[in-house]
C-alpha cells in the first residue's frame, strides 16, 4: 500500500500556480475569444464581455498564477530560467501583455478611412485575432510541459495521472471545434460591417446620399 507524502510548501505553490494559470490561460482567454466570435454579430455589448474575460478577470487570474510560480521557484531554489517550462512561461506572459496593448489599440485607435466607411479592414484587426489564437495555442503547449515534465522534475513525485492528459486533449479539441464552428458567422459579420461603413460614408459625404423628393423619405441608412 502506497504511502501518501504530504506536499511541502513549494509544491503547494506549484499546485496553486497551475490552477490559476490553467483557469486564466485555458479558461478565460478561450472564453473571451469565443464570446467575440459568436456574439459580435448579435449585440454591441460583445466587446464588454470580451474585455472582461480577457483583461478584467483573466488578467488578475494570470498575474496571480505567474506570481505563485515565481514564488515556488524561489522557495525550491531550482533556478530562475533554466528549463523549457520557465522560458515559455515568461515568453507567453509577455505576449499576453502585448496582446492587451494591441487589443486596446485596435478598439480605440481606428484608421480614419475605415471608421468613415472607406478602405479595407485594417491589418491590425486580423493581427489581433491571429495573435490571440497563437497565445492560446502556446498556453496549451505550456500547460502540458507543466504537468508532464516540470512537476516530476521539480518534485520527484512522478508524472501526473493520465486523467490530466486526457482532459488536456479533450479541452483542445472542444475549444477548437467551438471556435472554428463560429467562423461560419464571418459572412454575417462582414455583411453587417459593410452596411455600417456604407452608412458612415453616406453620413460623412452627403453627395453620396440617394436623391429623394421632398415628400418622400430618404432611404439612406441612419447612424445611431
Amino acid at each position: 500500500m502506497a504511502i501518501a507524502i504530504p506536499l511541502v510548501p513549494f509544491e503547494k505553490y506549484i499546485v496553486a500556480h497551475a490552477i490559476f494559470c490553467v483557469i486564466g490561460f485555458l479558461g478565460f482567454l478561450p472564453l473571451g475569444a469565443l464570446l467575440a466570435r459568436y456574439t459580435r454579430t448579435y449585440t454591441p455589448s460583445w466587446f464588454t464581455a470580451h474585455w472582461i474575460c480577457q483583461f478584467a478577470i483573466g488578467g488578475p487570474t494570470i498575474i496571480i498564477g505567474v506570481a505563485l510560480g515565481i514564488h515556488a521557484v524561489n522557495l525550491s531554489e531550482s533556478g530562475a530560467v533554466n528549463d523549457v517550462h520557465k522560458k515559455w512561461g515568461i515568453a507567453i506572459f509577455v505576449l499576453y501583455l502585448l496582446q492587451l496593448a494591441v487589443g486596446a489599440t485596435v478598439h480605440y485607435i481606428k484608421p480614419h478611412a475605415w471608421a468613415s466607411g472607406r478602405g479595407g479592414r485594417p491589418a491590425q484587426n486580423y493581427f489581433h485575432a491571429v495573435f490571440g489564437l497563437l497565445i492560446i495555442a502556446f498556453a496549451m503547449f505550456q500547460v502540458r510541459t507543466g504537468f508532464r515534465a516540470e512537476w516530476p522534475a521539480q518534485t520527484g513525485r512522478g508524472s501526473v495521472g493520465s486523467g490530466a492528459n486526457g482532459f488536456w486533449y479533450f479541452w483542445i479539441i472542444f475549444i477548437s471545434v467551438l471556435y472554428f464552428a463560429g467562423l461560419g458567422l464571418l459572412w454575417r459579420q462582414f455583411r453587417l460591417e459593410r452596411e455600417a461603413r456604407r452608412a458612415a460614408a453616406m453620413k460623412e459625404s452627403p453627395e453620396l446620399k440617394p436623391i429623394s423628393h421632398s415628400n418622400e423619405p430618404s432611404m439612406a441608412p441612419q447612424m445611431t
